[in-house]
């Protein structure tokens, strides 16, 4: 029987997706192309003829990871600085990670977690990337927020703000991933999104009535 031939562009594709696996957890000076190729299911010759070199080839998984990035913060980003945008970008985001765990956009959690366990140096490059990407709309809305009253209690710094949120969402979209038995929570759906928007707003210092009343909008 004759093996069903792949088009070039799949195989392309299957190459950049274990790449990013490899990448994940051994870093870069860590990961081998014939381990990459493993992955894919390919000869290591057919990962240079696609990528000149491994150099090549991790750029072209950060420029994958970067579109992505910018892709997600365009959804669920902090859009207006006010009290509403604050809540709503929360809402936004546990709203997606919670219905939709295997959405394209969500991959990049697990991959975050996969570099944890190992070197770390791809997670690392992806929160530095996330800080400056989105430090100045989130400290425009906080100002803003306490400004209005609605945000009270000690200051926290925005970069701790940004990863502790990062961080519940991480865990609470590997967990989703898990067999609907197998999960910890009280709630599912659109009540755990409800309660992990009201966790993270209350964290922030957010009073009830401002989550309420922006929820309520």
């Amino acid at each position: 029987m004759t093996k069903k031939r792949i088009p070039g562009s799949e195989r392309r594709d299957l190459i950049l997706a274990a790449a990013r696996r490899v990448f994940s957890v051994q870093g870069y000076h860590g990961a081998k192309t014939l381990q990459i190729a493993r992955e894919a299911g390919v000869s290591e010759a057919l990962v240079y003829r696609h990528y000149p070199s491994k150099l090549a080839l991790y750029r072209a998984v950060l420029r994958q990871i970067f579109r992505e990035q910018d892709q997600n913060y365009a959804q669920v980003g902090v859009m207006e600085a006010s009290t509403r945008g604050l809540v709503t970008a929360l809402h936004r985001y546990f709203r997606s990670i919670v219905l939709d765990p295997h959405g394209p956009g969500q991959a990049g959690y697990r991959l975050t977690l996969a570099s944890l366990a190992g070197d770390g140096y791809f997670a690392s490059l992806i929160y530095r990337r996330a800080q400056r990407r989105s430090m100045r709309q989130i400290e425009a809305a906080h100002a803003a927020a306490r400004a209005a009253g609605d945000l009270v209690g000690e200051p926290i710094k925005i970069e701790n703000v940004n990863m502790f949120v990062e961080h519940i969402g991480t865990m609470m979209n590997s967990i989703e991933l898990l067999d609907p038995a197998s999960r910890p929570y009280a709630d599912d759906g659109e009540a755990l999104v409800r309660q992990a928007l009201w966790f993270c707003c209350r964290g922030l210092g957010l009073t009830d009535a401002a989550i309420a009343r922006n929820l309520a909008d």
